[in-house]
């Protein structure tokens, strides 16, 4: 774009953007420099950076013009520069005063006499409606107005033209994730209800918990002997807040590869099979309430509040009544659907995979869903929103799998994605970032997009080991964020942070096996769970330990849960999975008292 609009060619160096300090200098000092920070300003350090090297010369003091000068407290780090970025745009400070940026762009000191107290003034030209261009007669006159508007933009349209914008609520009427700033992670505390059907003291001793799903009033435990327990959740409780339901074993989990299933056994011991490339853990189940479902729930949310709401719209406590687990990691390689309401199976396919499924991945938008499997290639699949897997469909997967998307399949197969030369180990996906990682066997790290199933990038994280003789680990856990931060765990405890793009920003050895690992506080903290039997939270700038839970009585942690956002304004909490069968929930410790969020916060 930048050659486009120079005729051909990059603009002078001295006009081009390459210093932070200076064109912050520009922006104060001269009325005819006027800059806005681009999205990408909060999101894309590669903007900053001269990765394909081109040659944009020297400016007139002789300073070679090659990656964007940074303000000191960004210590050199395009990187660390958007992180900061970005956390001081979502700030409290910014939140409580971001109804006079609205004033100034959207309201009432866009125009007249209050634009002219607030120096908020622009080019006549780039104001709505104030030019009329088929009333220009003179040609140059009118392409010069043109290219004016398309080269230096507009100031967008005026929505509130008398009344300011209200300012956002309080912070503490306000809904917040469970680590929102740096001091809350030593002020966390475990509550484990001791009435479980995990509790190896009553009758229902059903194994170590695999994966719990978090819903708005029930919790869904899933065990080794893939039985579901169904917990009722009454978050604002003070006693008592976990009270057992009903316990029923999912159809045809006599095909499972899980041990505890098995209905003679198995010959393996348990530490084997656990990590074994047969095993089945948190990695084999999801749960959602269909890709329909959640985006008739996304479209209500924001329907206005005199709309009439009619009998066939779609609700939350209908859609998790009905909702489904997914899971993988049986004999005949099939990925099945159980309902939750009866627990019997609803759909069984293949979906093309030559071997069985090793591992899937659910999206946050309940209707895409990828699977890795044996034979070194992951699918991507839609849940219940016949429309999106018409959308998505590729010729390759109509051909080959000899399906097609009648409108009335539950799962779709809609993409193959290809760069593994051997099986898929880890699989995670963000569908809000249309972008899908997947890991394998051999230590390799694929990237493709989700809608289109292409392939992106791959790269392979260093081994903590620097003996050459040894195979590379075995890429075991991943985990993704909507900020682009990709965090991968190997088989040999290193711990790795990357970038979407493929940028390692920092190793440590985890020092354990880990079983799984969340993202959380908008990318700012990682937690982890595994053979330590301890959960750790670290922060994924250094991956540093900034707390410990210590849960060394119920064994190893197998999963890990958090109260998905979009359930706002249900509070977030933790549960953690342990091998004896219970799980914990951990929470603020209400009596200690933070600090203000302004000072401490990230």
């Amino acid at each position: 774009m930048a050659i486009e609009l120079q005729s051909g060619r990059f603009d002078c160096p001295d006009r081009l953007f390459f210093d932070i300090g200076s064109s912050w200098k520009g922006c104060m000092t001269s009325s005819s420099d006027m800059k806005e920070l681009i999205p990408e300003f909060f999101s894309l350090p590669e903007m900053f950076t001269n990765n394909n090297e081109f040659p944009l010369g020297h400016t007139q003091s002789g300073r070679l013009i090659d990656n964007v000068g940074l303000p000191p407290w960004a210590k050199g780090s395009a990187y660390e520069f958007v992180r900061m970025h970005r956390l001081a745009l979502e700030s409290e400070y910014v939140s409580q005063n971001l109804q006079h940026w609205v004033d100034l762009i959207f309201g009432y000191k866009q125009r007249g006499p209050e634009s002219e107290a607030a120096h908020n003034i622009f080019h006549h030209l780039s104001y709505e409606g104030s030019v009329d261009l088929d009333k220009i007669a003179d040609e140059i006159d009118r392409n010069a107005a043109e290219s004016h508007i398309q080269n230096f933009g507009q100031t967008p349209s005026q929505l509130a033209v008398t009344d300011p914008h209200p300012a956002r609520y309080a912070v503490e009427e306000c809904w917040k994730p469970l680590i929102y700033d740096t001091s809350v992670p030593k002020s966390l505390r475990c509550y484990t209800a001791s009435k479980q059907f995990g509790n190896k003291r009553s009758e229902y001793g059903k194994g170590s918990v695999l994966k719990v799903h978090v819903l708005s009033d029930t919790i869904l435990a899933v065990y080794a002997d893939m039985s579901v327990g169904n917990y009722r959740w009454f978050p604002n409780s003070k006693n008592n807040r976990l009270r057992m339901d009903r316990l029923r074993p999912i159809a045809r989990r006599e095909l499972s590869m899980s041990r505890a299933a098995m209905k003679r056994g198995s010959a393996i011991p348990p530490e084997q099979m656990d990590k074994s490339s047969i095993s089945i853990g948190n990695w084999s189940f999801a749960c959602t309430i269909g890709g329909m479902a959640k985006e008739e729930l996304r479209r209500k949310a924001v329907l206005p509040p005199n709309r009439l709401i009619t009998g066939s719209e779609i609700t939350l406590a209908a859609s998790e009544a009905s909702a489904l687990l997914v899971s993988c990691g049986y004999w005949d390689g099939t990925l099945k659907v159980h309902s939750t309401d009866s627990w019997r199976v609803i759909a069984s396919e293949t979906g093309g995979h030559n071997g069985p499924i090793r591992c899937l991945a659910m999206g946050q938008d309940g209707g895409l869903l990828i699977t890795g499997g044996q034979d070194g290639t992951c699918r991507v699949w839609v849940v219940d929103h016949p429309d999106m897997a018409i959308a998505l469909s590729d010729g390759y997967v109509q051909t080959a799998l000899g399906a097609s998307n009648d409108g009335e399949q539950l799962l779709s197969c809609c993409h193959v994605l290809w760069g593994h030369e051997s099986p898929i180990s880890c699989v995670v996906l963000n569908s809000d970032l249309d972008v899908t990682v997947s890991g394998s066997q051999s230590g390799l790290v694929c990237v493709h997009t989700i809608r289109r199933g292409e392939f992106i990038r791959s790269f392979r994280p260093p081994a903590l080991s620097n003996r050459s003789s040894s195979p590379p680990p075995v890429a075991s856990k991943l985990a993704l964020d909507t900020t682009g931060t990709l965090v991968v765990s190997m088989q040999d405890a290193g711990l790795h942070s990357y970038t979407v793009n493929g940028v390692r920003l920092c190793t440590v050895d985890a020092g354990e096996h880990l079983y799984d690992m969340k993202i959380c506080s908008n990318g700012e903290m990682l937690v982890t769970g595994g053979d330590r039997c301890q959960v750790l939270i670290r922060s994924t700038v250094d991956l540093s330990v900034c707390a410990m839970l210590d849960l060394t009585r119920h064994g190893p942690i197998r999963c890990l849960s958090l109260t998905p956002e979009d359930l706002n304004p249900v509070p977030q909490f933790l549960f953690i999975g342990s091998e004896d069968g219970m799980i914990t929930v951990v929470d603020q410790d209400p009596l200690i008292q933070h600090k203000d969020t302004e000072t401490t916060s990230f």
